[in-house]
């Protein structure tokens, strides 16, 4: 194949990788910027050939082949158009029709094109043409925007080669069968997502890479021109097949199902050995998929190697696509934040656009721009292009969309970095506006952790509260609320999935969900497809933008009348799915005359800090603390609290750290808080992973008492001395557990699965044994793996490594514990506590169904505790059970998913997490643990006791057993006073004096009684 062809394969190829099924002509344009003079002048001399006097047919035929094929290299679309209509005047057969219509329909000239390709259907001599031809019209209506008309030509489709399967003998009629159907699914695919019928549009990817393979066993074994060919675009047809459902799956959010069909299509060009080109399209798609997990790195390494490839095939540096791949790597710099690096790449592709106007406008990409300028901080520069974006996305989606807000607040976050006292009073308003959007109920759709989307909210969020912090007529305490909201965005989403399925275990409530989910979702799909995410044209026609921006409207309409029958019918799950940002009256009228609530909220450039009470002034402060100066004192604890138990553990403790955490964060706001005895913690960014009981109240060392530096002196003046703490995810979820009534306590103790069998050949089932002497419980898990190196997996047929279920490390330490908890509680230790192959996921729900765990008041799972991620496919937070034999079919099989969780019906005032290392230091738990605690709230728990590290297992049993002694001993004691009380009298012992052994159990939720 000549360099002119491969680099026509090449444009083909990565417009159908976007999701779109026809190259547009300007796209097709900027590939051939390249051809050389010689091979020019020969192109120009075949166009130049006169029709042949007289010729046969089947010369007549060639002539005209040879011409199209030097039109589409020399990208001549005014000579290739008038070649086609001298073939269609002069040759009898169809598809000359059917190519002038692509070309029409490409450039938008759909009447014509819309005829022509009629026509050419109706010319075809076989059923089996006319079903491919069809196939092409049903396409060309979804391009078109006419969604019921090409899902009614699809259906035409598929129902007729169903019709002709029986009569279809030849292998051409097989092969254009099969290569009508896999048109057809990816068209269906694109349908579905468009309207937001996830699971439908990969069912239909799937079916169209069935029918493509099957298209592609038919190619003729000989080793001829022609064979080559078709071999080539059969194949091609597959691999679009292919990253059609990859795209399908990342809509639809499974990553992990994404990932794996990525891991396919790389495998497959490797096998079939599909040209070049194709390797750049696979490696962009890798690269979004990579940005969408926000692995910015790995991003931006196979963006560059993408641009690498188009650099080889000769595309110029400012052709639409390069520039288009050095955007990607820009975002992928900014992810990093490498700011500078990132304005280098601009600063370079302003070199190239020069003067040319059309250039500049190409290389503009007003907001990803805007984006570097203040990461640079060029803020005056950021501002216009930021100001222009939100003009552009309110004309498009209307003043208080998502898009709209986001533009409008970075706007304002530009305008107010400035620090002209002209431009931040233009940035107050905007700021409070764009907070206020954010916030809407119809915005919460947009609040997924993926990209830099929680990067750019941080921003705007920053900046709103350094404004109404600093500005004199201001009240900084009614800000807690968009503080609370902030923290909880990367949580909201997986939860409110989990919600939406657990839903169907109540019929009234999972129709009303059902509907507004529909609703929803097609109102994602037709925004992806005006945006031209979905894979429809970049611009669709005015009318038919129209169109669908008004049935946007209706359907915004109906969500809004079915969001306020499920507040009216069901405002529990309106709470768990919609919170309310709450107000500083919310919060103190939640509180008792003991209580006190903090909340902090790390940024960039300070903390802000809320302390509120039911009988004082609410406090505020914004403490000059950067975020890495937080993260730094946070790790230097954490070393002091999180490491290898051995020799030397407990000699060292950082007091300087926790003296000057407590200094800058808390004592500001002590005027709401000191003398309070119960404290209520809602803490963001890496302050979520301390237990603030460390903190100390004052400097050691300086008034004879404890010891300096790094010694550590176990009577040093921990915070949890003087108060006890309970730690919340979010306000919202706290005040959503105090809003619903407490019904009468649980008549029974406890009940409790521990130390499962991973394995279905491990352990004995309902084994109660004592496990060998271990130190500490182990919890790390290797999570799923991803394809870091994609060089290396083109060359191998083996699908990437995962955590195998079998794998997960066994706990069989958390027995003794989980045991000394059932005597503590008095419980039938033989009924209660069930252990190794007996500690099932089934277990656990039918404990609910049967109203078995309504009556428990303690709930225990000693068990481990995976994040989104740590499996394949597992897309939330959930507790690994034992092992049932179904795992080997479905891995995810004995998982109590969060999903389950929210189905669960408690009464419980505790539920431990014990050995889930659910606050751990890596900073993705926090989430895992803010989805769990509030799925846990919603099915009826309280409070939630989780551990921050791994931890020592005597000490461990001690804490646990103390504090259910006190609560049982003491009916009017709250519960985060019993695990203060535990925590005390561990600390007593000297050989457990070091907070490593007494603080790693957090209270979360509700610590009163």
């Amino acid at each position: 194949m000549n360099l002119a062809r491969l680099r026509a394969l090449a444009i083909l190829a990565l417009a159908m990788l976007a999701g779109g099924l026809h190259a547009q002509t300007d796209e097709i344009a900027e590939g051939f910027r390249k051809t050389t003079p010689a091979e020019e002048q020969r192109l120009r001399a075949v166009l130049a050939e006169p029709v042949p006097q007289g010729a046969a047919l089947e010369a007549l035929r060639r002539h005209f082949r040879e011409k199209d094929r030097a039109a589409v290299v020399l990208l001549d679309g005014a000579a290739r158009e008038a070649i086609l209509r001298e073939a269609i005047s002069l040759l009898p057969d169809p598809v000359w029709k059917n190519n002038l219509a692509r070309q029409l329909l490409d450039r938008g000239q759909f009447p014509e094109g819309n005829a022509l390709a009629r026509q050419a259907m109706a010319d075809a001599g076989d059923r089996f043409t006319k079903m491919f031809f069809l196939a092409n019209i049903a396409c060309d209506l979804y391009d078109q925007g006419k969604r019921d008309e090409s899902g009614a030509a699809i259906a035409e489709v598929v129902a007729e080669a169903k019709a002709g399967e029986a009569d279809a003998k030849l292998d051409r009629q097989k092969l254009l069968l099969q290569r009508a159907l896999s048109r057809s699914h990816r068209c269906l695919s694109l349908l579905e997502q468009t309207a937001g019928r996830y699971p439908q549009a990969v069912q239909a990817a799937q079916m169209a890479e069935q029918a493509a393979r099957k298209a592609a066993a038919l190619i003729p074994a000989a080793d001829t021109v022609d064979s080559r060919a078709a071999r080539t675009f059969l194949h091609a047809d597959v691999a679009v097949a292919i990253a059609r459902k990859l795209q399908a799956s990342r809509a639809a959010g499974r990553l992990q199902d994404a990932e794996n069909t990525l891991a396919d299509y790389i495998r497959y060009s490797w096998e079939v050995q599909l040209p070049a080109s194709y390797l750049s399209g696979i490696y962009a798609t890798a690269g979004n998929l990579r940005f969408t997990q926000r692995e910015f790195v790995q991003s931006e390494q196979l963006m560059r190697k993408s641009d690498a490839v188009l650099d080889g095939l000769g595309f110029e540096p400012t052709s639409a696509t390069r520039a288009s791949r050095m955007r990607d790597i820009i975002i992928a710099l900014a992810g990093q934040k490498k700011w500078p690096e990132a304005l280098q790449e601009f600063d370079r592709l302003d070199r190239l656009a020069g003067d040319d106007a059309s250039l500049k406008r190409r290389v503009l990409f007003r907001f990803d721009r805007a984006v570097v300028y203040f990461g640079n901080q060029r803020f005056a520069q950021a501002a216009p292009l930021f100001e222009n974006v939100a003009q552009g996305n309110q004309r498009l989606y209307g003043e208080s969309h998502f898009f709209s807000a986001q533009a409008a607040g970075l706007h304002g976050a530009s305008l107010w970095r400035t620090g002209s006292a002209e431009n931040r009073a233009r940035a107050l308003p905007l700021l409070k506006a764009a907070v206020r959007d954010y916030m809407a109920p119809a915005n919460a759709d947009f609040l997924e952790n993926s990209g830099i989307r929680t990067e750019l909210r941080e921003i705007v969020f920053a900046a709103y509260l350094e404004a109404v912090s600093t500005t004199s007529d201001e009240t900084p305490s009614q800000a807690i609320g968009a503080a609370d909201w902030v923290r909880g965005g990367t949580v909201q989403e997986a939860l409110s999935d989990a919600a939406v399925r657990a839903a169907a275990s109540t019929p009234a409530l999972a129709d009303v969900v059902r509907r507004e989910q529909d609703a929803k979702n097609e109102v994602a799909g037709i925004r992806r497809y005006l945006s031209g995410e979905a894979g429809g044209a970049s611009s669709p026609l005015p009318q038919i933008a129209t169109q669908m921006r008004e049935r946007i409207a209706v359907l915004e309409g109906e969500r809004v009348k079915l969001q306020a029958d499920i507040k009216a019918k069901f405002p529990d799950y309106e709470r768990l799915v919609r919170p309310t940002p709450p107000t500083v009256n919310d919060i103190a009228g939640q509180l008792d005359p003991q209580q006190a609530l903090l909340l902090l909220l790390p940024t960039a450039d300070a903390v802000y800090v809320w302390a509120v009470a039911s009988d004082r002034p609410a406090a505020f402060v914004r403490a000059n603390l950067t975020e890495a100066q937080v993260n730094a004192l946070v790790t230097r604890l954490r070393q002091q609290l999180d490491f290898n138990w051995g020799p030397g553990v407990g000699s060292a403790f950082d007091n300087a750290a926790a003296f000057e955490l407590y200094a800058k964060l808390l004592a500001p706001v002590a005027s709401a808080w000191q003398g309070k005895t119960q404290l209520i913690v809602a803490a963001g960014g890496t302050l979520s992973q301390l237990p603030f009981g460390v903190l100390q109240t004052r400097a050691v060392g300086l008034d004879g008492k404890g010891v300096a530096g790094n010694g550590f002196a176990a009577n040093a003046p921990w915070l949890i001395r003087e108060a006890s703490i309970a730690q919340v995810p979010s306000l919202s979820a706290w005040l959503a557990i105090k809003s619903i009534a407490k019904g009468k306590s649980a008549s029974q103790a406890f009940v409790g699965w521990g130390d499962p069998a991973f394995s279905a050949k491990a352990a004995t089932a309902g084994a109660t044994g004592s496990s060998a002497a271990t130190q500490a419980r182990r919890v790390t898990l290797t999570r799923a793996t991803t394809l870091a190196d994609l060089d290396a997996l083109e060359k191998t047929t083996t699908a990437p490594s995962a955590l195998k279920y079998a794998d997960i490390p066994a706990l069989p330490d958390t027995r003794e514990e989980l045991l000394a908890i059932s005597a503590t509680l008095k419980a039938n230790t033989s009924r209660d506590v069930l252990l190794g192959s007996l500690a099932t996921r089934d277990s656990v729900l039918a404990a609910s169904k049967a109203g078995l765990l309504a009556n428990k008041r303690v709930i225990a799972f000693a068990t481990h505790g995976l994040m989104a991620g740590d499996l394949p496919n597992l897309n939330q937070p959930a507790l690994a059970m034992a092992a049932t034999g179904a795992e080997a079919q479905n891995p995810l099989a004995p998982l109590l998913t969060l999903e389950d969780v929210l189905t669960l019906k408690l009464n419980a005032d505790w539920v431990v997490l014990s050995a889930c290392n659910t606050a751990a230091a890596d900073g993705k738990a926090e989430e895992a643990l803010s989805g769990l605690a509030r799925g846990f709230f919603y099915a009826g728990s309280r409070s939630l006791l989780v551990t921050h590290w791994a931890v020592e297992s005597e000490s461990a049993k001690l804490l646990t057993t103390n504090t259910f002694e006190h609560y049982t001993a003491n009916p009017q004691a709250p519960k985060a006073e019993s695990l203060r009380q535990a925590m005390l009298k561990v600390m007593a012992m000297p050989k457990f004096a070091h907070p490593a052994f007494w603080a790693p159990y957090a209270l979360v939720g509700d610590g009163g009684r």
